[in-house]
């Protein structure tokens, strides 16, 4: 069985979906499974379109497995029912209320003229979570879904060295400082204008002269741009993406992780954040309800008020319970988003498709 995956890019900066499935072709080429990977916006132009149909041709895939709605790769899924191959669509979050309502009549457009199709004749729909699974039955009951989360690669339990900082961070956030992570893309829909507006109410008070708020990522929100150089009364830093080793060493020097999302797919980040034994600070909208249900993190909204009132509880948390929700956070993750056993189930998912059309 040959595994073709289309996402939109090969480029981390694009967000979580490049990271997950580079990870999740990463797992299954562990496997039996022969695995490819496409990205998408190197054919935008409407000319090269049937470039893309014949480079999947020539890959002669016997499942397509496509990332994300709204984009080139949802418009071709005509070619292939009519090549006679399968394929699965996992939309990432982008079919909850709040993605729906943004760019509302672009969409609109976008699903009766190719995404409602191709929905339609997908041979399943891969949802993240549960609330994700609700959202989409809403719109359509009949379709048919599976849910398998995402995964992370949990740490290996080696000793890293902890008085190795962050080079990011050198001459930038002063040693022995508590810091409250956002690692991701820069959009508005995780909330950072928001935490920005909270984060300068609370830096006026003398329980957070110790913190520093650090954004690590990339993206064009004009409210990071006056961060660009670290701010030493407002203490917030504005990072370009980290990776591999110095991502590693940004998660084990921070002291908690935040977002404050108004949509999210399944975040990564915030995953991984756990996985470091790092208190996360998420909203409801993450879909991670079950962690914050269990007391694995905790429980904040995309208002100015909320993410306050969020902050200061976690500021004020005394050790003891900041590692007894690390302990939570870590054995969820380890158990619910572990690589290995999500991409058997998936593949599992892939065979049975692939046998029903033979």
């Amino acid at each position: 069985m040959k595994v073709l995956h289309i996402s939109y890019s090969y480029d981390f900066k694009d967000g979580g979906i490049t990271t997950v499935v580079e990870q999740l072709i990463r797992e299954q080429k562990k496997t039996k499974i022969q695995v490819e990977w496409l990205a998408s916006n190197l054919f935008i132009n409407p000319f090269k379109r049937r470039k893309l149909i014949k480079e999947i041709f020539k890959i002669n895939p016997t499942i397509v497995h496509l990332h994300g709605l709204w984009r080139v790769h949802t418009r071709i899924t005509n070619d292939l029912l009519k090549a006679n191959i399968p394929y699965v669509i996992t939309p990432h979050g982008m079919l909850d209320k709040w993605a729906l309502n943004q760019s509302q009549l672009k969409k609109i457009i976008s699903w009766y003229l190719w995404e409602k199709k191709a929905l339609n004749n997908s041979a399943f729909i891969q949802v993240l979570s549960s609330g994700e699974l609700e959202a989409i039955k809403k719109i359509n009951s009949a379709w048919k879904c599976h849910l398998i989360s995402n995964g992370i690669f949990i740490p290996t339990t080696k000793d890293l060295n902890l008085n190795i900082y962050p080079k990011s961070w050198e001459n930038k956030i002063p040693k022995n400082s508590n810091v409250l992570l956002f690692l991701g893309r820069f959009h508005k829909k995780k909330g950072i204008n928001e935490l920005i507006k909270a984060w300068e109410v609370l830096s006026e008070y003398s329980y957070s002269k110790n913190w520093w708020l650090c954004f690590a990522g990339s993206g064009n929100l004009k409210i990071l741009k006056k961060f660009a150089n670290p701010s030493e009364n407002k203490r917030i830093i504005v990072l370009k993406p980290v990776y591999d080793l110095e991502k590693e060493i940004v998660f084990r020097n921070s002291t908690a992780f935040i977002l404050s999302s108004f949509s999210e797919g399944l975040p990564m980040a915030a995953l991984e954040a756990m996985s470091y034994g790092l208190p996360c600070l998420i909203s409801e909208n993450c879909n991670l309800n079950e962690i914050i249900k269990i007391g694995a993190a905790v429980k904040t909204n995309p208002s100015v008020i909320e993410i306050i009132k969020s902050i200061k509880y976690l500021i004020k948390m005394n050790d003891k319970e900041k590692k007894r929700i690390s302990k939570l956070a870590y054995n969820y993750v380890s158990k619910n988003h572990n690589w290995s056993n999500l991409t058997s189930q998936l593949n599992d998912l892939y065979r049975s498709v692939c046998e029903d059309i033979l």
